[in-house]
């Protein structure tokens, strides 16, 4: 296992890991997230030419996204006090934990361990109350962890509140692309979910209702006619859906030709968003994107229920996304 860690001009640290197998990657210390991740010496997420753009895209490329992943309605009570949170512009939900002014946009502590079995790269930040709206204080770490021998990256997102209960549901926003795809058409998803929120029209979560069929990916099922459909008859013109597993451990499996990469999670839930916006951003992967250029697997607890993502001072939120890739054969 070999390392090295970068410190930019701005005092952001990137960590450059090589398992000596696989799988390399560059985390990063803006956002605690992942810059780079490749396999075989070829991409398997969408990876942008300018660190820059890491840095200010609002849509988050590989950061950790918190304090509350997704969409949380801005106005309420916790624990008999008012909170109002930062909105998404005129929408009457915050977004991503406050979207350009949460965690996902600063700058974290970094700490790193080697053993003779693993490299561990953790990443610490504490939220002040009131931050965003969010009632409350959070200290937050997310761990990742590559095995020697494995071609594996695990993650750890932890919190606790010293004082006042507040939100915390921590996610990751990686966008799959295998081998340098011009798109994720041609992949296969499966995944152990039976149902899956309902939104409203500015797609906050109002329930939740059984899998439709366009979304049902029990069975390993080619994204091209489940796209083409929703593209079709759906006002979101993508997935941007929140499934829930139905099992305690939620197995996500996304094939392509090249790559395959087997995801498990203890969290409950999970939001699947294929980038369809073709913003005007500069990958590394290729230049002639079109259409579908990637797809986001992002475990979290269910926003629905305000009480599943309730911390409180003598609870620990403790949850884990483990990855693996291998060839498809």
């Amino acid at each position: 296992m070999k390392y090295n860690i970068e410190t930019l001009e701005n005092g952001v640290q990137l960590i450059h890991v090589d398992n000596e197998l696989n799988l390399k990657a560059t985390l990063s210390s803006f956002g605690a997230g992942v810059y780079e991740l490749s396999f075989k010496d070829k991409p398997v997420i969408l990876e942008l030419k300018e660190f820059s753009d890491y840095m200010h895209s609002s849509a988050f490329y590989g950061k950790t996204l918190g304090v509350v992943a997704g969409r949380l309605k801005k106005d309420g009570i916790l624990e008999g006090e008012e909170y109002h949170l930062s909105p998404d512009g005129s929408f009457d939900y915050s977004l991503h934990g406050g979207k350009m002014d949460s965690i996902s946009f600063k700058n974290w502590k970094v700490s790193v361990k080697e053993s003779s079995k693993k490299l561990t790269v953790s990443f610490s930040i504490a939220t002040k109350k009131n931050e965003n709206g969010f009632p409350g204080k959070a200290r937050i770490n997310v761990v990742y962890e590559f095995l020697k021998g494995k071609d594996e990256m695990k993650m750890f997102q932890k919190a606790t509140t010293p004082s006042e209960a507040t939100f915390v549901n921590l996610s990751n926003h990686m966008y799959f692309n295998f081998a340098n795809s011009k798109d994720i058409s041609a992949y296969y998803l499966k995944m152990n979910c039976d149902k899956v929120a309902t939104t409203d029209e500015t797609l906050l979560i109002n329930g939740v209702k059984d899998i439709p069929e366009v979304l049902d990916f029990r069975k390993s099922s080619k994204l091209s006619p489940r796209l083409d459909k929703i593209e079709k008859h759906d006002f979101k013109k993508t997935i941007d859906d929140t499934f829930l597993f139905d099992d305690k451990i939620g197995k996500v499996i996304l094939k392509s030709p090249d790559v395959t990469l087997t995801l498990t999670t203890d969290y409950p839930a999970m939001n699947i968003y294929v980038d369809n916006t073709m913003s005007p951003l500069n990958f590394k992967n290729r230049d002639d994107f079109e259409m579908r250029r990637g797809i986001a697997l992002e475990p979290q607890r269910f926003v629905f229920d305000r009480e599943s993502i309730t911390l409180r001072k003598n609870n620990k939120y403790r949850h884990y996304i483990d990855y693996k890739f291998k060839e498809t054969k």
